[in-house]
Formats: C-alpha cells, sequence, structure tokens
C-alpha cells in the first residue's frame, strides 16, 4: 500500500464565522505547503464551540453553508481534502457535524457527532449514522470528541468496516486552565490517553485535531497504529503537522481478532 502525508491543524478557538472563517483557510493553506493530501480541523471550528467562555452569537445553516464553501475554495486551491468541523442546526436543536471536501472542494458527505457529552447537551443534539469515507489516496472514518475518548466501539467497527486512518477533530480543556508540557503525561487529562488506546487496539493510525489556547488539554497530533507519537502541533500554539503514514501498517489487525462469539454472556 502507498505513503501518504496527512495533516491536523490547531486553530484558534473562535466564537463568530468571522472569525473562523480565516483561520480555516489559513490551515488549509499551511497544509498545502505542507504537501498533506488530506487535513483534519478542530470539533465546531465553524463558528467556535459553545462550552467556551465567551458566548457564541446564533448562525444560520445558509451563513454555515456560506462558511464552509469559503472553505472548500481554499481545499480546491490548495489541493487538499479537508475536514471541517461545524454546527448543523436542525429543528431538534443544533447538531456537531464533521463536514469532508474533496481535493476539488466538492462536498463527500458528513459525519455527525452521535454520542453527545453531558455538558454539551445544553448546546448540541446528537445525530446519527456512521460513515466510511475514501479521498486523497485513504480510507479514513471520523470519530468527533466525546465519542471516540468514550465509546471505544466506535472506532472499532470504523476499523472493521476498512478505516486506515480515524480522523478525531476534538474540543478538550484542562479543568485548572493550566497548559500540559508533554504528550500523554500523567497528569494531563486522560482524552490524549484514550486515543493511544484507540490506536494501539486496532493497529490504526488515529489523527486527531484540537484548537489551540492557553487551557488546551490535548494534543493536535498524529499516533501510528503501534502507539508512537508521529508528529505533534505544540500545546498552545496556532499550526498545522504533517506526517507521512504508511497504509501497510494500519491493518486492523488487533480490531480484527475480536471475537464476539467467544465473549457472549448468555442472558437469563
Amino acid at each position: 500500500m502507498p505513503t501518504i502525508r496527512i495533516a491536523v491543524a490547531s486553530t484558534p478557538l473562535t466564537a463568530t464565522l468571522d472569525e473562523a472563517v480565516p483561520a480555516a483557510i489559513a490551515a488549509v493553506e499551511e497544509a498545502g505547503r505542507l504537501g498533506a493530501q488530506v487535513l483534519c480541523l478542530p470539533e465546531t471550528a465553524l463558528p467556535g464551540h459553545r462550552l467556551q467562555s465567551r458566548p457564541v452569537p446564533d448562525v444560520t445553516r445558509g451563513e454555515l453553508d456560506g462558511a464552509v464553501d469559503a472553505i472548500a475554495a481554499a481545499a480546491r486551491r490548495a489541493h487538499v481534502v479537508t475536514i471541517v468541523g461545524a454546527e448543523r442546526p436542525q429543528a431538534a436543536g443544533r447538531e456537531i457535524v464533521a463536514v469532508v471536501l474533496d481535493a476539488d472542494g466538492a462536498r463527500l458527505g458528513e459525519q455527525a457527532k452521535t454520542q453527545i457529552d453531558p455538558t454539551e447537551e445544553p448546546h448540541y443534539v446528537a445525530g446519527s449514522g456512521r460513515r466510511r469515507f475514501t479521498a486523497g489516496g485513504v480510507t479514513f472514518a471520523i470519530a468527533i470528541c466525546h465519542e471516540a475518548f468514550r465509546y471505544p466501539e466506535v472506532v472499532r467497527a470504523a476499523v472493521l468496516d476498512g478505516a486506515q486512518v480515524v480522523f478525531v477533530p476534538h474540543y478538550v480543556t484542562t479543568e485548572d486552565g493550566s497548559l500540559p508540557e508533554r504528550w500523554c503525561d500523567a497528569s494531563n487529562p486522560y482524552n490524549e490517553k484514550a486515543l493511544l488506546c484507540r490506536a494501539l487496539e486496532n493497529t490504526v493510525y488515529v489523527a486527531q485535531a484540537n484548537v489551540a489556547g492557553a487551557d488546551q488539554g490535548s494534543a493536535t497530533c498524529i499516533i501510528a497504529p503501534d502507539g508512537t507519537l508521529v508528529a505533534q502541533v505544540p500545546y498552545g500554539r496556532v499550526g498545522v503537522t504533517a506526517a507521512e503514514v504508511d497504509l501497510s501498517r494500519a491493518d486492523g489487525f488487533l480490531a480484527r481478532r475480536w471475537a464476539p462469539e467467544r465473549n457472549r454472556q448468555l442472558m437469563h
């Protein structure tokens, strides 16, 4: 299998589309300069996550579509498949989605966040359905934040469905406002340790993107199928990092060894 180049971005924590769109376009342009074929932006990069301290004004679906179109134009210019975190207003409330843009700017589809963290429930509602995408020379899936951290079944199912890379756009901060210094340090929040496990337990690449900030609680980084860190944006900094990934290593070996028939408990 080929080696391809993927990228993840730490964009600033924004609260409006006027802030968010230029930041996302800058990340797409940098990914293009780095030669990446696929880029993942953080969760709700458009307009910004609503758990932040600043208020995030309501935005319409039309406004969000216009913002995605602007980023799609940048993806086309840079020739980079781009995963854009956004809101999607629905009758029941706001869903969190990841919009997948092809390298020619076409929309390939969306992955909705199906598991909402309890703290998010005042702001967002859960979507439904899982998607697999093939673009930029790789087959991938997207597990958004909480659903990757707390629901390992989501990642395992994606790998069993053929995903070679699982992208994890997320929004995680530290409780005390501090900034981690070393990846997966014992004092860091659990989140990046969980994603290390997702890579190891499924033999898959995990590429995660978090917003930058003084209280960034989880790394923007790329993890190999053996659990090693292969690329990282320094904590707290806006930026993009890219790495070559050898798709022959993402064989899903450990995911495929799961034998539910040997672990089924009879119900009485």
